[in-house]
């Protein structure tokens, strides 16, 4: 079994793979193997932690450790780390900055976690137009090429943006040339500080940018984003989506303690004992019903269950197109009518079996029906849901794929406890 001492031994050479092994690592061996890590590993890793375990960590190192943490630290996972710590240890780590390190901290904070300007990169080449090629090749031998770099950002003398030039042509071009003189980089897209990163990131994701300029409103070139820091704001999308689903959006920690997992998975299930309770309370309306026909006790789990799946289905294609930005006002109807296809052509298959199968086992051909259209109506009736709910939500500025899944069990659960136990009532009883 490997052991926190042998991993202590290892060397991490991709940015987030120590981040990684944090990460996999219970609460004791995680502990012990960032006792062992050097100042820089622990700089290095901090950016790619979860915020939970990021400040679990944070939490252990003085005011000192951080200082000398966060000394070389992107403006951005700077600016995360203070709003983790306390304001004292905050005020040190800012006082211990550069001055342009402290400029651009603050730059940072002035933006909401969700905002370009968070993601901001201060590292972009940039010239004015009369910059000569000559220039520019003596500027990129002279330094360390920054990551992501494909393009080069041409700026009017008052730092106002111009366009953007692909490096491929700088390097191809007569070092005489003047930057004026080449071709601007092809469907390059400029970027507001303010706009929203999963917007960015699905941007990048459509039009394969490796990096972008980030402009102001006033048309100054403030930095730049890459393709690095989109697949981050996708990353972080899929999780939280893929978390949200079952209720647990905030427990990023694999090993967190079990009385904090126990406390937000509490409030969760207390949710959905609530709709279950609806659910049961209208199973209660027609008790009489299924006093008289055992066989209805039988089937109903049928019926619930496949509006439960089919609704599901629907419902993850309708928040992965509104994550996407794939879905908008000139295209939901046609998704609709596409999702009500389905549901109407599964209805009518799976209701055929089901019919076939009641009829088969309680050797009644009026139950077959009935559950049959049950079936039906409830399959149709999930595919209007699933589609319906998260875009409701999302109007309301709810998060849909938090609160879509529950809502949807419980309308699919209601309505085909409606209809099955309803056409009972009226055809078998």
């Amino acid at each position: 079994m490997t052991t926190s001492e042998d991993l202590a031994d290892v060397t991490y050479t991709l940015p987030g793979e120590l981040a990684h092994v944090l990460e996999s690592l219970p609460l004791s061996d995680r502990a012990e193997l960032w006792a062992t890590l050097s100042t820089e590993d622990r700089s290095s890793a901090i950016p790619h932690l979860h915020d939970e375990i990021k400040g679990s960590l944070i939490g252990t190192a003085s005011s000192e450790e951080l200082q000398d943490m966060t000394e070389n630290m992107a403006a951005s996972d700077v600016a995360d780390v203070l709003e983790i710590v306390a304001d004292d240890v905050a005020q040190d780590i800012v006082d211990n900055l550069s001055d342009q390190a402290r400029e651009y901290v603050q730059e940072s904070l002035s933006f909401g976690e969700n905002q370009v300007g968070r993601l901001l990169r201060h590292d972009a080449l940039y010239f004015t137009g009369k910059s000569s090629v000559k220039k520019v090749l003596a500027h990129i031998r002279e330094n360390k090429l920054p990551k992501f770099t494909d393009k080069i950002f041409l700026i009017g003398r008052d730092g106002s943006y111009r366009n953007a030039i692909a490096l491929a042509s700088i390097l191809e071009a007569d070092e005489l040339a003047l930057l004026t003189e080449l071709a601007a980089f092809e469907n390059e897209s400029i970027f507001d500080p303010e706009a929203d990163t999963q917007a960015m990131a699905v941007e990048f994701r459509k039009s394969h940018f490796i990096s972008a300029a980030v402009v102001s409103s006033e048309g100054i070139l403030l930095g730049r984003i890459t393709s690095e820091d989109a697949v981050a704001a996708l990353q972080d999308e899929a999780d939280h989506q893929l978390m949200s689903m079952a209720g647990l959006d905030e427990e990023d920690d694999l090993f967190a303690p079990i009385g904090v997992s126990t406390k937000r998975r509490a409030v969760w299930l207390g949710i959905n004992l609530l709709t279950a309770f609806l659910a049961s309370y209208v199973i209660g309306l027609f008790e009489a019903t299924v006093q008289q026909l055992v066989a209805l006790a039988v089937l109903m789990p049928v019926v619930a269950s496949m509006g439960g799946i089919a609704g599901s289905q629907t419902l993850t294609i309708v928040i992965r197109g509104l994550a996407l930005d794939k879905l908008n006002d000139s295209n939901t109807r046609t998704l609709l009518l596409k999702e009500l296809g389905v549901g109407f052509l599964n209805g009518v298959l799976w209701a055929a079996v089901v019919g076939l199968v009641a009829y088969a086992w309680f050797g009644n051909q009026t139950l077959g029906l009935v559950i049959a259209t049950a079936i039906l109506i409830n399959l149709i009736a999930a595919a209007f849901s699933g589609m319906l709910i998260p875009l409701v939500l999302e109007k309301l500025n709810l998060d849909p794929a938090l609160s879509g899944s529950v809502v949807l069990t419980t309308v699919t659960d209601v309505i085909g406890f409606i209809s099955f136990l309803g056409l009972a009532t009226l055809f078998l009883i």
